[in-house]
């Protein structure tokens, strides 16, 4: 050993290393427990690099087994991860350890060349190692590269200088030793880093062992492998079994039943990525929960990033569980980066488009199973119409909905097709049930003249309905706003001359009841009630108003127009009293339509009194 390589040295981290430095283990990452992530990934990717030289060079020794053990010597207050890799040397450790965002692994990865399709590799900036200081006040590495006899070690508190000098450390590999902060003694529990292990880096495909000083004293303990090491989503799919993909998704998705439909693939091309999706059959209790997230599990390289990426997915596919992992990213993006990641959104786009695909596909080739899955799952999906998105027709190739006419729900593909009319119209009314709906008073022209009417009972079709504006070439037409007009099933009634008498009758309604209604019209589409209330063109829907005053929305107060059916028993006994009994029964018939409405009076009593009184007169 020369007397240069005998001497310690101290160095100060590169220009603007010390600032990078407090970013990185204060700022960069959300979550301390991360440290681990990275520590065990640079370790894997150490195994990976020395791993591939051993196939490919003939002069470097074959390792029989690559493995990477974290030590816990809780008495010490340490935490020691090691691989068996392809170790440092010092210009390495100053290199590595001293620059930071100089990562050795990029480097190896540019000395490959075209070759680096073969190797499998994790980290690209080189700040992972940095967050060992969330959770330590030092750090000291000792390792050996594996074509040199001299071991070096490497030691920092990461508060602006390292020190590197010779050391004995006879295995081929790396060991990292971090001494554990006072306040992050939970580092030091066997139970809590298995539980890291398993969340972020089970399926690093080097066997990961976790032992602790106590467990030297038990004789009977037996070292077991933490991590599973294997990736089920990048095996090939012949390879795997149902009940590898069922227990699979038992895992990821909290559900003990068997999913509904396996989703698993790989793309190539612009972006590369292998995914693996579920639809379940069954509804999470929290999907309609304002603070559920999606679930979609992301990895770069087998290595777990992130399972609250709001980009990954749409919010209106947040009930489906799986995981997505790409070689496209970098293992040390942040969160916050990842949200507006280009690499995201184009995965975001494709595996939307798929899941959409499987949707569709499952209507065709399974009905029964599509219907279960519309009931849990369909009001859900259909908030993507909502949203501005380039996704809306996939969405309708699938989307049904309840109708007048036909006791099965149909799609607007099947209502444009088999009913429909000369306005070129789609009619919907919205409410809470189907029932309640086909009985309303202003469903009774369309049922006399068989037009089918979609029945809306989910409320988010309330909203994108009004907004969509058209289906192709048809209009979304509530029936229970404006004017009514069918087209030439209606035209003898539309050109019909209202008598005298009866445009008395309604300007007097208007006057009487200028403080309740925004106007009184003579109904063109009631056959059988005597009176029902509607919003004018341009004001909002009647049920939409109800839904939105209930979940304490600020809406504008306005009236609705009473119709009245002018050749119904109660309209013409009304019609016919003298001024001063006109005065005292009007009010029936906007109490009635409100009754109509499933609205409360404002005094039950009087109405029921009035009827009475009326049928004696």
């Amino acid at each position: 050993m020369t007397k240069q390589q005998a001497e310690k040295k101290t160095v100060k981290f590169e220009t603007e290393v010390s600032k990078l430095l407090d970013i990185v283990a204060n700022s960069l990452y959300t979550e301390k427990e991360i440290f681990l992530r990275e520590l065990i990934s640079n370790a894997s990717d150490a195994c990976e690099k020395l791993r591939y030289l051993s196939q490919t060079d003939t002069n470097v020794k074959k390792v029989e087994k690559f493995e990477i053990r974290i030590h816990l010597n809780e008495k010490n207050k340490t935490l020691t991860i090691r691989d068996n890799g392809i170790g440092m040397d010092e210009g390495d450790m100053q290199s590595n350890l001293g620059t930071i965002a100089k990562s050795g692994t990029e480097d190896f990865i540019k000395k490959l060349g075209n070759k680096k399709g073969d190797i499998n590799q994790i980290g690209k900036f080189g700040v992972g190692f940095y967050s060992s200081f969330m959770v330590s006040d030092q750090v000291v590495v000792r390792s050996k590269k594996y074509d040199s006899e001299s071991s070096f070690l490497w030691t920092s508190d990461g508060k602006g200088t390292f020190t590197i000098e010779p050391t004995e450390y006879k295995e081929t590999g790396t060991e990292i030793t971090l001494s554990v902060k006072k306040d992050e003694s939970e580092f030091l529990s066997k139970w809590r880093i298995e539980e890291i292990v398993k969340k972020y880096s089970d399926f690093v495909p080097f066997p990961i062992y976790v032992s602790a000083e106590e467990d030297k004293k038990d004789k009977d303990n037996k070292e077991e492998q933490v991590n599973s090491a294997e990736a089920i989503w990048l095996k090939e799919k012949s390879k795997i079994k149902d009940d590898e993909y069922k227990s699979f998704y038992n895992q990821i998705s909290s559900f003990y039943d068997e999913p509904l439909k396996t989703i698993h693939f790989k793309a190539e091309g612009v972006v590369n990525y292998t995914a693996l999706l579920y639809l379940p059959k069954s509804q999470p209790q929290d999907l309609y929960h304002p603070d559920r997230k999606n679930k979609l599990k992301l990895y770069v390289n087998k290595v777990f990033i992130s399972d609250k990426l709001d980009a990954l997915i749409p919010a209106w596919l947040r009930f489906i569980p799986g995981v997505v992992d790409t070689e496209d990213l970098s293992l040390n993006i942040s969160r916050e980066i990842l949200q507006n990641n280009a690499v995201i959104n184009k995965i975001s786009n494709a595996i939307t488009k798929r899941i959409l695909k499987e949707i569709s596909d499952l209507k065709k080739k399974n009905p029964e199973e599509f219907k279960s899955f519309w009931k849990n799952f369909g009001p859900v999906v259909k908030e993507g119409l909502y949203e501005f998105n380039d996704f809306h027709d996939q969405i309708f190739e699938f989307a049904v909905f309840n109708c007048s006419e036909k006791t099965e729900m149909i799609s607007l593909d099947e209502y444009v097709n088999d009913f429909s009319n000369d306005k070129k119209k789609i009619y919907y009314i919205s409410g809470e049930n189907k029932d309640n709906l086909l009985n309303s008073p202003q469903m009774e022209l369309f049922k006399n003249e068989k037009i089918n009417v979609l029945l809306i009972t989910d409320p988010v079709d309330e909203f994108w309905m009004p907004m969509k504006m058209k289906f192709k070439e048809y209009d979304f037409t509530s029936i229970t706003k404006g004017e009514i007009d069918i087209g030439e099933k209606n035209k003898s009634s539309n050109d019909k001359i209202e008598p005298k008498e009866d445009k008395d009758f309604v300007n007097y309604l208007k006057d009487h009841l200028k403080d309740k209604v925004k106007d009184v019209k003579i109904s063109k589409r009631l056959t059988t009630s005597a009176s029902c209330l509607v919003a004018d063109e341009n004001d909002m829907d009647m049920h939409l108003k109800k839904l939105m005053a209930a979940n304490n929305q600020n809406i504008s107060d306005e009236k609705r127009i009473l119709e009245i059916n002018i050749d119904h028993a109660l309209v013409n006994k009304v019609k016919s009293l003298n001024k001063d009994q006109k005065d005292r029964f009007s009010e029936i018939l906007y109490d009635h339509a409100k009754l109509m409405e499933g609205e409360n009076l404002d005094d039950p009593k009087k109405y029921t009194n009035l009827i009475s009184e009326l049928v004696s007169i």
